[in-house]
């Protein structure tokens, strides 16, 4: 399933001191148009020969460090990577059998690093968290009994 997104990807960039090239902003559409996290392979695959997988791997370090996108731990052999600028923050469950990814909102508090930094001894700040949750989706739980 895919999203239509209202945003100006060179508009993005520039906003945080990045150079709005034609690779970024094709990788920040594809990123932006997908609702569940990409691989770098899937990335690759979208770009077809637009990007090589160096230039994939700097840009998606870039974008991360920018806070428009973010690397997902989902427990794979590899990582997964999302937009994050124009979203609302969620969280994921992953089936542990056939890896199906499900986005969902988890009621929390609105603040939960704030809430996180009150709690700890040792740090100044905290600027990002990640909650996923991993099980069974319906059809491998059918499958499985």
């Amino acid at each position: 399933m895919k999203k239509e997104s209202s945003l100006d990807y060179a508009t993005l960039l520039r906003d945080v001191g990045l150079r709005a090239t034609p690779g970024r902003v094709h990788l920040l559409s594809i990123l932006d148009e997908e609702v569940n996290p990409l691989t770098v392979y899937q990335l690759e695959k979208k770009l077809g020969n637009t990007l090589n997988q160096v230039t994939v791997y700097r840009s998606l370090q870039a974008l991360c460090n920018a806070g428009i996108a973010r690397r997902v731990n989902l427990e794979h052999d590899h990582a997964h990577y999302e937009m994050v600028a124009g979203r609302e923050h969620h969280h994921h469950a992953i089936c542990r059998n056939c890896e199906y990814i499900e986005s969902i909102e988890v009621p929390h508090s609105k603040k939960p690093e704030q809430e996180a930094l009150a709690r700890t001894k040792s740090f100044s700040t905290i600027s990002s968290y990640s909650l996923e949750f991993f099980g069974l989706c319906k059809p491998c739980s059918e499958k499985l009994s």
